[in-house]
């Protein structure tokens, strides 16, 4: 060997040493926290669609306070019937619409009398049949012809029903004994004290002619009668509400003629007279000849 050559070592302790070196880098990988998997992302399934629920049904009148509405209308009067039936027509659909917009809160009970139904007995059984609780309301309507005598004692009228008067006061008492949270009583009529003979026409019926004089006055009668609207010289009047006066003046004194006791010809042609001569100032004046032969 020569002295520049450096002796080799021997193999086993290069060996020893890498066993060595690589157990300690084990020992350190050892002592690492093992990460962990990230966890896995659970994909939910789609929510099924959502049906609508159905609404509960509406309301009935238990779960809230009824508004009980009682029209009576003489709509078949022939003087005043057309404005009647607007009354009747305009309460009906304000009562109507209140109960509508009211949210559910209030509900509607309607009954209604027209024409020849306007009767006390029909008035008066509405009220006492009513079936009401304690938080109802009651709205009473009529519309017609009325009046009032000397002897009535409260400030009411007495309202034309058909066949016999009804008084105001005990239709407002009758209401009133129904011991409600609410009541409205409406009367549109007259109030007038009336003379002893139109006393008897609330208990005629106003449009039923009697028979009686429709006897007297068609099927036995042989009168003549000519009329004319108005004298020589004069303009004979009208508008579009009326139509003629004269023609509205003799159906309005013929009706009234038919309808109670006693009409005669005689005085239906008078009172065509006496209301043409009112209605135009005196600038009309109705003639007429009448005879029995």
């Amino acid at each position: 060997m020569t002295k520049n050559q450096i002796p080799n070592r021997k193999p086993g302790t290069w060996y020893l040493l890498t066993l060595i070196l690589l157990f300690a880098i084990c020992a350190c990988i050892s002592n690492q926290p093992v990460s962990k998997p990230d966890s896995p992302v659970v994909v939910q399934p789609p929510s099924p669609p959502v049906t609508p629920q159905p609404q509960p049904p509406t309301a009935q009148p238990s779960s809230g306070p009824t508004l009980h509405l009682i029209v009576f209308a003489d709509t078949y009067d022939y003087k005043i019937g057309d404005s009647v039936t607007i009354d009747s027509r305009n309460v009906q659909n304000l009562f109507g619409e209140i109960v509508k917009r009211s949210n559910g809160k209030l509900f509607l009970n309607k009954i209604v009398f027209e024409g020849y139904s306007v009767t006390q007995k029909n008035m008066l059984e509405s009220i006492a049949s009513l079936r009401v609780r304690s938080d109802d309301i009651i709205v009473f309507s009529y519309a017609g012809h009325g009046h009032r005598y000397q002897s009535t004692a409260s400030k009411w009228p007495l309202m034309d029903t058909m066949n016999h008067p009804t008084d105001f006061l005990t239709v407002i008492t009758n209401i009133r004994n129904k011991y409600t949270r609410q009541f409205i009583a409406l009367a549109d009529c007259c109030n007038e004290v009336v003379d002893l003979p139109y006393r008897m026409r609330p208990a005629l019926p106003r449009n039923d002619f009697l028979y009686s004089n429709i006897t007297r006055m068609f099927l036995n009668s042989t009168v003549k009668i000519s009329a004319s609207g108005c004298k020589p010289g004069q303009l004979s009047y009208g508008d579009d509400v009326n139509g003629g006066y004269f023609t509205s003046a003799f159906i309005s004194s013929l009706r009234d003629a038919l309808l109670y006791p006693g009409g005669t010809w005689e005085m239906v042609l008078q009172n065509t007279k006496s209301k043409v001569v009112q209605k135009t100032g005196n600038e009309q004046e109705p003639q007429y000849e009448k005879s029995e032969n």
